[in-house]
């Protein structure tokens, strides 16, 4: 695994923001997982089906592997294709992940106007949801999430493009 250069030195404690992301993150597994063994509980011992349990674990997964990528991001453990980074050497190596950073802040960005020019028209056009909650407000992951990724992917070849200051 490549060595990130913005890994050494000291750590920080983690940002308000930060926790505020792992805590519902949390929370959305946590309840993901107890409604599904809720669900097989019930419906194996009971035969008891709440017809709101599936759409809503649906939901979960669909928030939950949003937000997880975010913190991905956050922490730099998101997927990336570094084969060819090995070999090159270290200042290239800092300006092809610079590059990658920025190609995906791009692509993160796109794919947030996207999603949020959709949320709109589902906004305008869409119907109701999980227990009547209107369609468009359970989608705004998508553009929430691809431009919070497309903000930390900037914010990543940024610090990388400063010089490193050694104590």
């Amino acid at each position: 695994m490549m060595t990130d250069p913005s890994e050494s030195g000291p750590t920080r404690p983690p940002s308000p923001t930060h926790r505020l992301e792992d805590l519902i993150l949390t929370l959305l597994v946590g309840l993901l997982v107890i409604l599904s063994c809720t669900q097989i509980l019930l419906r194996n011992f009971l035969e008891i089906t709440y017809f709101w349990i599936e759409p809503l674990t649906r939901l979960l997964v669909l928030w939950s592997s949003f937000l997880g990528a975010l913190v991905a991001t956050r922490e730099s453990q998101h997927v990336r294709i570094d084969a060819v980074l090995r070999w090159l050497p270290a200042p290239w190596r800092l300006r092809a992940t610079m590059a990658g950073e920025l190609v995906a802040a791009g692509v993160c960005g796109l794919l947030g106007v996207i999603a949020a020019r959709f949320v709109l028209d589902e906004r305008t056009y869409g119907g109701t949801g999980l227990l009547d909650i209107p369609q468009w407000s359970l989608q705004l992951v998508f553009p929430v999430i691809f431009l919070g990724m497309a903000l930390r992917f900037t914010i990543a070849a940024w610090r990388r493009q400063r010089p490193q200051v050694r104590a």
